[in-house]
Formats: structure tokens, sequence, C-alpha cells
């Protein structure tokens, strides 16, 4: 039987915080031109550090979660892994599928037909440089989490027998990849380095725990360094020139600081009733807006050049893009609900 643990406040808040960045970093891809000052910063993209951050989100919250379990039961843990993910996927998917049909007025011709299993089974995004797919609404990071809730019984066994090693290890061989990637995929969606992120967010959620029961002022010290950190990486080019091995250094160690930063953040945060619910509201659908984000992006922008716009027109359709994916948000949770109610 499973322990409930307590809910996490700053894991809410970085999953929303997140959740936002994302939606921002890809509007721009939507337009012919992008518009760096919503895509990039001095030190380069926030969009990185977002879905680093969802990887470290996960494996805190997993690790809290069943944290006191002796056991873990499989069954029950894959079945609300499964029910958590997929179903709100399938939705999403077919309504963008339709929606794209319509645009096109033909389904992918160069696609195999076959080659829709992978979009079945949610790894179409992960394999799309490897094979043809028909991915579609970015669910690339469904391919990730989806092996890292695979792995995370062993993970989990081997995290509790020695958290030091085997994040070590982890941490060690994401280095070897920082410095040469031989496989066909982005370093974000590499498992080992997913995993190596996963374990290092419940690793801090450890470090965080420790903290606050016997050195609670050290937080706030930890605090103060990480808005310095926040306020380099944002104005102060410090990276320039580094290689691919700097580049997802610095992405490790801002991850590290970006997360660091809100998790003290959520302490003035939660102060607020408002804020707390609107935060915590914003985190229950975050895994709803990385997936309809994209086409509402899309749809807003489909008819406009980046070029042709004015910086206050492209944050109108900015505005618009999160209204339009907050809306198809909500619906897609609402259809899920009609059909569980028919289960």
């Amino acid at each position: 039987m499973v322990m409930k643990q307590k809910r996490l406040f700053y894991l809410d808040v970085i999953r929303a915080v997140c959740a936002v960045i994302i939606v921002v970093y890809h509007f721009p891809l939507a337009i012919s031109q992008p518009v760096d000052y919503f895509h990039a910063f001095a030190n380069g993209s926030f969009g990185m550090i977002a879905v680093y951050c969802f990887f470290m989100v996960s494996g805190a919250a997993l690790m809290h979660q069943y944290r006191d379990e002796d056991r873990l039961d499989l069954k029950n843990f894959y079945k609300k892994r499964f029910l958590s993910l997929y179903p709100l996927f399938w939705i999403t998917y077919i309504m963008a599928f339709f929606w794209v049909v319509w645009q096109l007025r033909e389904v992918y011709r160069i696609i195999p037909t076959w080659s829709i299993i992978w979009s079945v089974i949610g790894i179409d995004g992960w394999l799309v440089n490897l094979v043809p797919t028909f991915y579609m609404v970015g669910e690339w990071f469904l391919g990730s989490i989806l092996m890292l809730y695979l792995a995370f019984p062993v993970l989990r066994v081997w995290y509790k027998k020695n958290r030091y090693l085997i994040t070590a290890i982890l941490f060690l061989a994401s280095l070897a990849l920082f410095y040469r990637n031989p496989f066909p995929v982005e370093m974000k969606q590499n498992p080992v380095v997913d995993m190596f992120y996963f374990l290092l967010g419940a690793w801090l959620e450890d470090m965080r725990r420790d903290f606050e029961a016997k050195r609670p002022k050290a937080l706030k010290f930890v605090w103060i360094c990480t808005a310095l950190g926040m306020f380099l990486w944002i104005f102060v080019p410090v990276t320039n020139g580094v290689g691919q091995f700097g580049r997802e250094l610095s992405f490790l160690i801002f991850s590290v600081n970006f997360y660091l930063f809100w998790i003290g953040a959520a302490k003035v945060l939660e102060k607020t009733r408002v804020t707390k619910n609107f935060l915590k509201r914003i985190a229950a659908s975050s895994y709803g807006i990385f997936l309809t984000h994209h086409m509402a992006a899309q749809m807003i922008t489909s008819h406009f050049y980046g070029a042709d716009l004015s910086a206050r027109e492209i944050v109108v359709m900015l505005l618009m893009t999160f209204a339009l994916t907050w809306i198809w948000t909500i619906a897609i949770y609402k259809i899920q609900a009609y059909i569980k109610s028919f289960l």
C-alpha cells in the first residue's frame, strides 16, 4: 500500500513556471522568423532549462511519493503512470491529426501507414530522427518520460542503496556524452542524460529536506545566490565560444541554479492563497499545456510572417497563444473526464 506523502508546493511552482516558459520558447518557432527576445538570452535558451527541470521535478516527485515504501507495487505504479500519460496524449493527438489533415487537405503520403504505431505508443517524437513517424504535437518529451517511468523501479532501488554512487555514475556518463555524442538523438532525448537529471531532482529534494530540518537559514542564502545566478545567465554572456561540452555543462549548472531559485521563491509565493491556488492549477495542467501549445501556436501564427510583425502584434499573438493553449488544455481534460465517466 502506498503511503501518501505531503505534496511539495515548490514542485508545483517549478512545473507552472516551466510550462509558461515552454509556451514562450516555442511561440516564435511557429513564426517563419524566430523572435530572439522570446527565444534566447545572453547564455542560451530558457527552453532547455525548462525541459531539464521537468525531468528533475519528475524525479523529485516520484522519489518523494514512494520514499517510505519497502516494495513498489509495480502493477499499481504502471497503471497510474499509464492513466496519467496516455489518455490525454491520445485525445490531443487525434484532435491535432484532424486539424492537420483539414489544413493540408491530405494525410502525409511519404510516411508509411504502419508508422502510426509509434504515435499510438507515444514514442514517435523520440524516434523522429531514426524512422519516419507521424510526430505532431511536440510529444518527444513523452517518449523520454516513458523510458524514465519504465526504469524507475530499478533506479529507485539503486538510489536507495547509494544515492551518491548512482548519481555520480550518471553524472560522469553525461559529461562523456556532453563531450561527444555518438547517438542520432539530441542530448535532451538521451536516456542516460535524462536519468541523470531525474535522479538529480531526487537528490536536490533530499538536500532541501536536510537543510530545512538542520540549517533553514542557509536556504535563504542559497536563494540570494541563485537570484544572482539568474541575473548573470540572462544578461552577462559568459558561455560564448565554449563548444558543445561547455554549452551542455552551462545548461546543467543553470538548471540547478534555476531549480534552487524557485525552491526559495515558493516560500514567498505560498503565503498568498490566490497565488498558491493559481500556480497549483497551472501545475496540475502542465502536461496538457505541454501537449497542446504547439498546435495552438501554429493555429494563431499560421497566416503571419514574423519579420512583418511589430513588437506589439507579436505580444498580442503570444497572449492569444496562451489563451488558446489554456482553452485547448481545459477541453482535453474535460473530454478525458467525460470518457472516464462511462468506464
